[in-house]
């Protein structure tokens, strides 16, 4: 595949292989489609609700601690299940 990139991207590319975190270009675009995947599936967040979630988890674990892990996953199978 050849693809036609503008010279900003193709300098962004080139300065993340000569870092050395990345062997080649290909691995740079490998890493960036990997990162889009995730992004895509756990979703998006507006501006600022990542930390919003974040806090209201902070707050939830303050007011009412924590679950058991597996009791925890136990019922987030049961509830797909029902779904």
């Amino acid at each position: 595949m050849n693809l036609a990139l503008n010279s900003s991207v193709k300098k962004r590319i080139d300065a993340r292989v000569k870092s050395g975190r990345y062997a080649s270009a290909e691995d740079v675009v490998s890493a960036a489609i990997m990162t889009l995947d995730q992004q895509e599936r756990f979703g998006d967040f507006a501006p600022g609700e990542l930390d919003r979630l974040l806090e209201e988890g902070e707050r939830s674990i303050a007011e009412h601690g924590t679950r058991d892990s597996d009791q925890a996953f136990q019922n987030r199978k049961a509830r797909r299940r029902d779904r």
